[in-house]
């Protein structure tokens, strides 16, 4: 019997992620499996890139992880980078809000939409007051009678009101997904809100008890939980490069795109179209790619699955590095970054203060911003040149910040159609994907489009797939009529 081949197509986190379990699986099981990695680009890692210049340290994609999911925090433990994880910064770990060219403090004790301080939330002047007692009623109101999904928009109206949306949920949420939470799912997009309201009734309700009883970890930030993000000393490419180095240089090729995936019932084997480098033929192959990437590929040759896997929507965006010198800027910087409602009518969305978030990001002296653009309501702004991108940002940036004086550094970080959108009746999708490709032994999906769009939702998944591939790797050799199905060439 000759050694099953696996494909693993894309070397993002995910791709890296199903790499090295597989292998980790096959060594467990002293069973070898070839694995061969496949990345289109230049280079592995995906959407996660570190730059060091001039004494900075730019994250043009993520720049952390967070750890109350514990799968990432695990992979990096395992792969030896436990002395290189950092957490944010102690100090300042709340965020601001954009209010008519001002950035509001969002209050102590504030998740997302949901204030969990009472007292700190009436002192706040980013709700008017109609609007906060509108949003501290919601404990107070009949949770909804069905389980039937809705979108976040709706979600957040019928419990907290249409400021609370307008004002607060609407950037939050936009600064996860980019996207517009009148079409995004709540069960899929923000699982969470879900089940606490399902569970306790209530939003408020279900997390103060939880905090109570430490099954939610809350620290007394605002916003986002800051106390549970982690990254590395030297940024977000250890991760990828420490996967990358996990496994042989040999088995990972970059500079080899994918034009289409294929069955051959001769052999028996799965073939992938490298254009100009050729057919090659694999026991199984993952997809690791978009969704929309993953569609091109099965076009022909299983174009049902094709068409529901085109149906998984994504927005663009880019990201933005600035570095300034300290007494460029007036705004005292005490937050970790701020959002932008779609109100402003703003080319950014969402600005981090890196070098308040995480140590070491940039010289002494000096300031390192990233600002974001597009989503799903900048899509024009993503269009224009980075010049005029740039212009933008940089004049922006100067009105909420009080800045004088041009950045002494930028970077300018395309990606498109990169975000992927949770859309109403997302979940049915995914499981009528997944119920149609296990009907094709050997043949997989895996990464953000499906389960979850964070760096641990990756590497989970990731691991699912890769006991999956090892377990139907035996099936490669004696496949039934299932792939019969797949149209003749």
């Amino acid at each position: 019997m000759t050694t099953p081949r696996v494909a693993i197509l894309g070397g993002g986190i995910s791709g890296l992620a199903v790499a090295y379990f597989l292998r980790k699986i096959s060594k467990e099981n002293n069973r070898l499996i070839e694995v061969r990695l496949f990345e289109g680009s230049p280079r592995a890692g995906g959407a996660i890139k570190t730059e060091i210049a001039e004494g900075f340290l730019l994250e043009k994609g993520p720049d952390a992880f967070i750890t109350d999911k514990p799968w990432a925090l695990a992979l990096a433990k395992e792969l030896g980078l436990e002395n290189e994880l950092i957490s944010t910064q102690a100090v300042n770990r709340r965020s601001f809000i954009a209010r008519n060219g001002k950035l509001l403090p969002v209050p102590e004790g504030f998740y997302l939409v949901a204030p969990l301080s009472v007292r700190a939330f009436l002192n706040s002047s980013i709700i008017s007051w109609p609007g906060k007692l509108r949003m501290i009623a919601e404990p107070f109101l009949p949770k909804k009678s069905d389980d039937r999904d809705e979108s976040i928009a709706s979600f957040v109206r019928r419990r907290f009101g249409s400021e609370a949306l307008e004002r607060v949920a609407q950037a939050m949420i936009g600064g996860i997904y980019t996207g517009d939470p009148e079409v995004l799912s709540l069960r899929a997009s923000m699982p969470r809100f879900f089940e606490l309201e399902q569970k306790y009734g209530s939003l408020i309700r279900g997390l103060q008890i939880e905090v109570k009883s430490k099954k939610n970890p809350f620290a007394q930030a605002s916003g986002p939980r800051y106390s549970l993000f982690a990254s590395f000393r030297q940024g977000m490419s250890v991760f990828s490069d420490a996967l990358v180095k996990s496994v042989p240089g040999n088995l990972i090729r970059t500079g080899f795109l994918a034009h289409g995936i294929d069955y051959e019932p001769r052999t028996r084997k799965w073939q992938v179209d490298f254009g100009e480098k050729g057919l090659k033929e694999f026991d199984a192959v993952c997809i690791t790619l978009s969704a929309g990437r993953a569609a091109l590929l099965l076009q022909k040759s299983l174009p049902d699955i094709s068409k529901k896997l085109a149906n998984i929507s994504y927005e663009s965006v880019a990201t933005v590095n600035l570095a300034y010198k300290r007494e460029q800027i007036s705004h005292s910087l005490d937050g970790f970054g701020f959002v932008v409602p779609k109100s402003e009518n703003k080319t950014v969305i969402a600005c981090s203060f890196s070098s308040q978030k995480f140590a070491g990001r940039a010289p002494e002296g000096h300031v390192l911003l990233r600002a974001f653009v597009g989503g799903a309501f900048g899509r024009e702004s993503f269009k224009r040149n980075d010049e005029e991108l740039l212009s933008a940002v940089t004049s922006e940036l100067k009105e909420y910040l009080g800045i004088h004086g041009n950045p002494v550094l930028t970077r300018l970080e395309r990606y498109p159609d990169a975000m992927v959108q949770y859309r109403l009746g997302h979940t049915e999708l995914v499981r009528d994907i997944r119920k149609d490709i296990s009907l094709f032994p050997g043949l997989s999906l895996t990464g953000s489009s499906y389960d979850g769009v964070g760096i641990p939702d990756c590497v989970r998944a990731a691991e699912i797939e890769a006991q999956k591939i090892f377990q139907v790797i035996p099936e490669s050799f004696n496949r039934e009529s299932n792939l019969g199905m797949i149209p003749d060439k």
